[in-house]
C-alpha cells in the first residue's frame, strides 16, 4: 500500500470516532503533524513507506488518539472508541423516545383523557420523562457492557496494511438517513404495537375519531411488527457503525425488506385488516378503495393479495417495488464497496 493512501486510511480511522464537527479541523492537523514528521525522517524529500508505518505507529491505534481530541471521552464506566458511539446512539434514541412518547401520550390523551388541560399535559411530560429515562439506562448499560467486554464495535485495525479503506461520497451513509429512518421505526412500533387501538386515528364530522386500521388484527399481530422492527434497528445500527455500504449493509437490508414484505403480505391480505367502522364511513365516498371483495381481474394471484381491499393492494406494490429498488442498489453500492 502506498504511502499517501496509508496516511488517508489512518487519518479517517482517528476522525470517525471524533463528532463531525471536529473531523475536518483534526485531519487537517493530522495530516500537517504526519507530512512534518516525516519531512524530518527522510534525507531526499521522499519518504519510504516503512517510514511511513513507523510514524503511524508511534501515533498509536486509531481510536486512542481519537480519545485525545476529545476531551469529554474519558475511559470512566464507557471510554473510547465505545464513548463517541455511545454519544451518538444516545442522541438518536433520546430523539426518537421524546418524539414517539409525545404522539402516543396526545393521541391516547386525546382518545380517552379524563381531566383538565393542565393535567393532559402534566401527563405528557410524565410519560416523557419516564421514557427518556428508561432509554437512557438500557443504552448505557448496553454501552458499558460492550466496554467493559472489550466488544469491537467496528474494525479498528491492529496491522496498518488492514486498515480499511476511506470510502467515496457515494459509498457513505448519511447519518440523516439514519436518524429519519430510527424515528419512523420507533413511531411505527408506538402506533402499532404501543397504542394499536388508536393506530391512525382519522377524525370525521360527527363520527368522533376512527382507527383506519382493525386494532384487533394489530393486537394478533404484534410480534410480527416487533421482528420486522428489530431487524430493521439491526440494519440501521449496522449502517451507523460503519457509516459505508457493504456486504453487512446489503445482508440487513435484505433481512429487512423480506420481512418488511411478509409484514404487509400477511397484514393487509388478513380480512377486516382495515377497521369496519372506518369502511363504513368512507363506503360513500369510494367503496371500490376499501371494500374487502375479491377482484376477479386478481384471481390469478395468490389468495392473500387477491383479497386486499385496492388501497392496500396499492400500498403493498408500492412498498414491494421500493424494497427492490432499494435493495438492488444497496446491493450496488455494497458490490462497488467491496471491490474498493
Amino acid at each position: 500500500m502506498e504511502s499517501k493512501e496509508l496516511i488517508k486510511r489512518y487519518i479517517y480511522a482517528v476522525t470517525k470516532h471524533l463528532p463531525e464537527n471536529k473531523r475536518q479541523d483534526v485531519g487537517r492537523e493530522l495530516e500537517s503533524l504526519i507530512e512534518e514528521t516525516l519531512a524530518e525522517r527522510s534525507q531526499d524529500g521522499q519518504a519510504a513507506d516503512s517510514d511511513t508505518k513507523a510514524v503511524l505507529l508511534e501515533l498509536g491505534r486509531p481510536a486512542e488518539l481519537a480519545a485525545k481530541y476529545d476531551p469529554h471521552a474519558k475511559d470512566a464506566l464507557i471510554g473510547q472508541p465505545h464513548f463517541s458511539v455511545y454519544l451518538r446512539v444516545l442522541k438518536i434514541v433520546l430523539l426518537a423516545v421524546t418524539l414517539g412518547m409525545a404522539i402516543a401520550s396526545l393521541l391516547e390523551g386525546v382518545t380517552g383523557f379524563e381531566g383538565n388541560v393542565f393535567q393532559f399535559f402534566a401527563s405528557v411530560l410524565s410519560n416523557i420523562w419516564q421514557g427518556l429515562l428508561g432509554a437512557f439506562a438500557w443504552v448505557t448499560i448496553i454501552f458499558a457492557v460492550l466496554y467493559q467486554k472489550d466488544v469491537k464495535l467496528d474494525f479498528d485495525a491492529e496491522d496498518l496494511d488492514d486498515l480499511p479503506a476511506v470510502p467515496e461520497k457515494r459509498q457513505q451513509i448519511k447519518l440523516g438517513d439514519i436518524i429519519a429512518s430510527f424515528i419512523f421505526t420507533i413511531l411505527f412500533l408506538i402506533l402499532f404495537v404501543v397504542v394499536p387501538q388508536v393506530n391512525l386515528p382519522l377524525a370525521w364530522k360527527g363520527s368522533g375519531l376512527i382507527s383506519i386500521f382493525n386494532p384487533e388484527i394489530l393486537i394478533r399481530l404484534r410480534w410480527l411488527f416487533i421482528a420486522a422492527s428489530a431487524a430493521a434497528v439491526l440494519n440501521l445500527s449496522i449502517r451507523f457503525l460503519t457509516r459505508r455500504h457493504a456486504l453487512p449493509v446489503f445482508l440487513a437490508t435484505l433481512l429487512e425488506d423480506v420481512l418488511h414484505v411478509v409484514v404487509l403480505f400477511t397484514w393487509f391480505g388478513t380480512p377486516n385488516a382495515l377497521n369496519p367502522a372506518f369502511v363504513d364511513l368512507m363506503d360513500n365516498f369510494a367503496p371500490f378503495l376499501f371494500a374487502p371483495a375479491v377482484w376477479a381481474p386478481l384471481q390469478w394471484l395468490p389468495e392473500n393479495l387477491s383479497r386486499m381491499p385496492l388501497l392496500l393492494l396499492i400500498i403493498f406494490g408500492g412498498v414491494l417495488l421500493g424494497s427492490l429498488i432499494d435493495l438492488i442498489e444497496t446491493g450496488v453500492k455494497a458490490f462497488w464497496g467491496e471491490k474498493a
